[in-house]
């Protein structure tokens, strides 16, 4: 049943075909690590395989002893917590289920309708008028109650002029006049148009959940006996010590209590720039270690490391956005008003320009009925939804996943768009910029720095190493955590390194002041040159931001953790009108809300791809997030998710969005 199996610092991963069950899973993992003589603890006894049986099925007798020898060991262990996060997966599964249930029940509803309404015409021709009129009435009941009740609490929250009430007051005013079928007719329409809606909803749910990262989160944690235990962070107590590896997360705010490292801060400030922390310095949850072994004493638990925080800032972010009508919705307020004010000014005052208003009041009264009737927009109901079904799913083919028509809509009128920086316009990986040597190592520098790099996984080390090939080999390694490496080379020591680890070697230089990340290199104690490094601007970001002036947009702005001379750079680089530096996820959300009230009346779309950026995605009219490379927290905040982190389809969106807005008028033009 296994698909995929991998070994991540000594964790096993593994993906399996949905048709797999359970049990064939758990021999597979078991055949795998015996083979690899990894020794395991089964799940299941030995005695339980039917070897007659390829599928390896358990009884029902031995999977309730299992379960009853489960529930036991609950009752014994005292300390037993339950899994809050079980539930609430739960809890979305069975939300899911009662979404996918009313769907059901509504097109099982439309059939019903349908078939009704069709034995009516065979009842009326073939046995009785008056019989087929009832199963007609029935008909529209099983089609149309859902929408009269909705009309009615609407109206209770001061919604009158709903689309849900028009669609009522017409169909009422069709069975009036003896037209039942019509009244039929408008509700089924009614209905395709919304069902149309709902299933490009529901793609968008299911590409947008395999975005998502699901790897599970734990902690290695000194217990009381000194033995190191993999915990979830969840139940990690303050003042816990844990120790965190290269290439691992930090989960829990803390702080340093032994060793070094450089930390990627990239997920939680958005700055691509690396950080060297030591003994003494706190860390937050959603560092990266990007080298080294550190010792951390946690100062904060699960629910309020800065990971958290920021999920709570998405949650007010939600909170204070406004809600984005549907096209229909507003289209209903203005029409709606001005059809019943005519058929009660058609009824009432019609009349008076008769001989007698009593004897002609209720003929006038039937006119009215009729302009409610003939009024009822049934090419609005259904070539509206259709509209944005097909912009929705032309969208969706290009790898844009649109979460509702009404973002589609917002979007048609954007003329202000910000992005975040690291990982939305530049790839978020460094490469070389300048090389800077004394006259005496010239033409030396890489060679030299790619040596002393040659087994580092640093992503700086990474940058250099990608230009060169057939890198020689030194000895006397030595890699100093945070701070540089050195070795021997020809008898010569080769250090490289930042101008702290310069220093310390009591070496003479001048440092550079160039924009971006510098490596050091000296032989044997005297310096050699300098390697500058920066991170690097995404191909597709050029064009789409001039292809975005093309579509309309007047203002773009960069929004950045990152230092303000280097966002200057990129600022001019890109030909963006503004940039705004230095700012931490809660800055971002206060330049987000000052971008709102300088556009009121105007959309506002903000684009990110980070954790740091979930709450701008949330609070800007239409977030856009990068869901290639995206976080989860991202992609679920957001309103548009471009799956292949390309730029030039942000573009490509606004106009589709515009386009479609204007099919849209056109379509209420034709249908008036």
């Amino acid at each position: 049943g296994l698909e995929k199996v991998e070994v991540n610092e000594g964790i096993l991963y593994y993906t399996y075909y949905d048709t797999a069950n359970d049990y064939d899973i758990m021999v597979s993992l078991m055949n795998l690590l015996e083979s690899k003589g990894i020794e395991s603890e089964p799940m299941f006894e030995d005695e339980e395989i039917d070897k007659n049986d390829d599928t390896s099925t358990i009884t029902e007798q031995e999977e309730i002893q299992q379960t009853e020898q489960v529930e036991e060991t609950k009752e014994e262990n005292e300390d037993y917590e339950v899994d809050n996060s079980e539930d609430e997966e739960d809890d979305d599964e069975s939300e899911e289920l009662a979404e996918k249930r009313e769907r059901k029940l509504k097109f099982i509803e439309m059939c019903i309708s349908l078939v009704l309404l069709i034995a009516s015409f065979i009842i009326k021709s073939a046995w009785s008028i008056k019989i087929a009129s009832y199963v007609q009435l029935v008909a529209f009941v099983v089609i149309g109650y859902e929408v009269i009740f909705e009309a009615i609490e609407k109206m209770f929250k001061k919604e009158i002029f709903s689309e849900d009430f028009l669609m009522s007051i017409a169909s009422f005013s069709a069975i009036a006049l003896g037209h039942t079928v019509e009244a039929i007719g408008i509700m089924l329409l009614f209905s395709v148009g919304e069902m149309f809606e709902h299933v490009v909803t529901d793609n968008s749910k299911k590409i947008i959940d395999k975005l998502k990262n699901l790897n599970p989160l734990t902690v290695n944690m000194i217990d009381e006996n000194g033995d190191v235990v993999n915990i979830e962070p969840e139940n990690v107590p303050v003042g816990s010590i844990v120790i965190v590896k290269a290439g691992e997360k930090i989960a829990l705010d803390g702080e340093i209590i032994e060793g070094k490292a450089s930390f990627d801060s990239k997920a939680l400030t958005g700055e691509s720039n690396l950080i060297a922390l030591e003994q003494g310095n706190e860390v937050y949850g959603g560092y990266i270690n990007v080298d080294g072994v550190v010792k951390i004493k946690t100062t904060k638990t699960y629910s309020e490391s800065a990971i958290n925080k920021i999920v709570e800032i998405v949650n007010q972010s939600q909170e204070k956005k406004a809600k984005s009508e549907k096209f229909i919705e507003k289209f209903a307020k203005i029409y709606t008003p001005i059809v019943i004010i005519l058929a009660l000014l058609i009824t009432f005052v019609g009349p008076i320009f008769t001989s007698d208003y009593a004897v002609n009041l209720p003929s006038w009264a039937l006119k009215g009925i009729m302009l409610l009737c003939i009024s009822c927009p049934c090419a609005v109901v259904i070539s509206i939804p259709l509209v944005y079904y097909c912009g929705l799913a032309t969208a969706s083919l290009k790898g844009v996943i649109v979460k509702g028509s009404n973002y589609l809509e917002s979007l048609s009128k954007c003329k202000t768009i910000a992005f975040d920086k690291t990982g939305t316009l530049t790839e978020g990986v460094f490469e070389i910029t300048k090389i800077q040597s004394t006259l005496k190592y010239q033409g030396k520098i890489l060679k030299y720095a790619s040596i002393c790099e040659k087994y580092s996984n640093h992503p700086l080390a990474i940058a250099i190493k990608s230009k060169c090939e057939d890198i020689e080999e030194a000895s006397d390694y030595k890699e100093f955590a945070g701070r540089g490496v050195s070795c021997v080379y020809n008898n010569q020591v080769l250090i490289c390194g930042n101008a702290k680890f310069l220093t310390e070697n009591n070496i003479k230089f001048i440092e550079n002041t160039s924009l971006g990340m510098k490596l050091y290199v000296a032989v044997d104690n005297e310096y050699a040159g300098v390697i500058v490094l920066n991170d690097k601007i995404k191909k597709t970001s050029y064009g789409a931001i001039l292809e975005l002036y093309d579509a309309g947009i007047e203002n773009t702005v960069m929004l950045t953790g990152d230092n303000k001379d280097y966002a200057k750079h990129i600022r001019k680089e890109l030909k963006m009108k503004r940039s705004v530096s230095e700012l931490l996820p809660q800055d971002k959300v206060k330049e987000i809300e000052s971008l709102l009230q300088e556009n009121k009346g105007k959309t506002v779309c903000f684009v990110g791809d980070g954790i740091n950026d979930a709450p701008s995605l949330t609070r800007a009219d239409v977030g856009i997030a990068m869901g290639g490379l995206g976080s989860d927290i991202a992609i679920e905040s957001a309103d548009i998710v471009v799956t292949d982190d390309d730029l030039s389809k942000i573009p490509y969106i606004i106009k589709l969005a515009k386009r479609t807005n204007k099919i849209a008028k056109q379509n209420i033009v034709l249908s008036l």
